[in-house]
């Protein structure tokens, strides 16, 4: 092993016992409780390290709550039923996401609010559901510039039953995905109608 992968890897390590540290202390005590001297000492790194490797506490927050919310995705995406439908296949999303927001409550209103300011609200999982909404429309025979104008009206009704439940911590209520599967009706319509059109 050449001495610059040494020190990569030394370095990933660090990062990964940081990590490590932080989720159990952000569990057990919360974010605001936590601080970056209390991650370093059960990290067992000098408070200086911590801030080699993160900017500040938000920024271990984000990775954290990203590389779970990954993990939560790509576990569960592989296990639900294929399905053709825009509408079903946000739902599916939803019925992952909503409990995951709920379980991370805290860190999902430290980063919404941090959002707001510098935008970026997993923006990467977002536009990737976007565009498997709108690939299912275009599957259906409807043009790609309605089908996207499609998909984006149905993220924003995503966004606003999200920014419903934010306050209350209310992702896991039952009548939420009904509340999102009926703001999307109009969609999952032109979508059967389209298929109706193809056949």
């Amino acid at each position: 092993m050449t001495k610059v992968n040494r020190r990569e890897q030394q370095k990933a390590n660090t990062r990964a016992k940081i990590k490590n540290a932080a989720r159990k202390a952000f569990h057990e005590f919360g974010i605001e409780a936590t601080t970056t001297r209390e991650i370093s000492r059960l990290s067992n790194v000098a408070v200086g390290t911590f801030f080699v490797h993160y900017a500040d506490k938000l920024e271990l927050v984000k990775e954290i709550y990203f590389d779970d919310m990954d993990e939560a995705l790509s576990s569960s995406v592989g296990q639900l039923p294929p399905t053709p439908s825009p509408a079903e296949y946000l739902i599916q999303i939803a019925k992952i996401l909503f409990p995951f927001y709920s379980d991370y409550i805290e860190s999902t209103r430290h980063i919404v609010a941090d959002s707001i300011n510098r935008g970026g609200f997993h923006t990467q999982q977002m536009q990737s559901i976007s565009q498997g909404v709108s690939k299912r429309f275009t599957d259906a025979g409807i043009d790609t510039k309605t089908a996207q104008l499609f998909a984006e009206n149905m993220m924003a009704n995503y966004w606003l039953v999200f920014m419903e439940c934010l306050p209350k911590n209310e992702f896991s209520n039952s009548s939420v995905i009904e509340r999102l599967e009926g703001l999307n009706l109009p969609f999952k319509i032109s979508f059967e109608n389209a298929l109706q059109t193809k056949r």
